[in-house]
């Protein structure tokens, strides 16, 4: 089994949103049918932040359909 790089190790982050933020993701999600957590990841690395892309990508793969 290969082991991921620190770097891609997740951690835990907590954050409070605004409500129409937060309501703006649920129905994002439902229309993408990705986890709120990958288009916030999207959103960060459109913005500039690195999110590497083995982050955005793996769990979907094991995410069963």
């Amino acid at each position: 089994a290969m082991e991921a790089s620190p770097d891609v190790a997740d951690e835990h982050l907590q954050i409070q949103v605004p409500a129409i933020t937060k309501r703006y993701l649920g129905i994002r999600a439902v229309e993408t049918r990705e986890p709120i957590r990958v288009i916030v990841l999207r959103a960060l690395q459109a913005y500039g932040v690195p999110v590497p892309d083995e982050a955005i990508s793996d769990r979907r793969k094991k995410r069963p359909t």
